[in-house]
């Protein structure tokens, strides 16, 4: 695992905000999945901002979700919402562009059509930049301790939280550890003991779908704040 760790969220979230940029300038249509969480929304709010609202070609960037819940795309449980809010609303971006999971569908029916949507848009299945997020619980996207099936070769599945029963569309751990890069975006003190256990425990023997999902092709690599990385070796 390679682990950076930054002095502030914000200056992870700016590392994260430069890379965009740098994607954008392969002049070739880049496929990026987004995470929903607080973190994420400093990273919106910092690329909607000068200089990377104007100086990224977002015209070369394809948007996707790690997961999302469904609701309504106006709900502020909605992560394609928060998006919306706080960066697509301020930039120029072809609606092609943008790949949501619509969460006020039939969950059946969008599984198919999501799934359907990944299948034809993504080159080889294998996404060019996935950033996670991490629960406290060691859930990613929305796969969850004790509920995920790691051999589950389809690309999306529906999943339920655990506590609230609420349901979502998740891409599947298969699907992610397609990707040529997965980079973990984890802040705060809360996540630092179990960030010290994933550092320290072989994945094999952890329930955190966090610590067993990597890039089997690809780079995988955790953007940690100096709270969350205070722990690691």
């Amino acid at each position: 695992m390679n682990y950076i760790t930054f002095p502030t969220a914000q200056s992870a979230v700016e590392k994260i905000a430069q890379e965009f940029e740098l994607y954008s300038q392969l002049n070739r249509p880049v496929h990026i999945s987004l995470s929903g969480g607080s973190t994420p929304k400093l990273l919106f709010k910092t690329l909607a901002q000068a200089p990377f609202n104007t100086s990224i070609k977002w015209e070369n960037l394809h948007f996707w979700w790690g997961d999302d819940r469904m609701v309504e795309p106006q709900d502020p449980e909605s992560n394609f919402g928060e998006v919306q809010k706080l960066l697509f609303d301020h930039i120029v971006i072809p609606a092609k562009n943008i790949h949501r999971i619509r969460g006020e569908a039939d969950i059946k029916q969008e599984l198919a059509r999501f799934s359907q949507e990944l299948t034809a848009c993504v080159p080889a299945l294998s996404f060019d930049w996935i950033i996670l997020g991490m629960g406290t619980d060691g859930h990613t996207a929305s796969l969850f301790p004790h509920q995920t099936d790691f051999t589950d070769e389809n690309v999306a599945t529906i999943a339920k939280h655990p506590e609230t029963g609420q349901t979502r569309i998740s891409k599947t751990a298969s699907l992610i550890e397609r990707a040529k890069r997965i980079t973990y975006l984890v802040t705060g003190a809360a996540k630092a003991e179990i960030l010290q256990e994933i550092q320290t425990v072989p994945a094999s023997e952890l329930p955190y779908p966090a610590a067993r999902i990597k890039a089997k092709q690809g780079v995988t690599e955790w953007y940690l704040d100096k709270e969350a990385g205070a722990l690691l070796r």
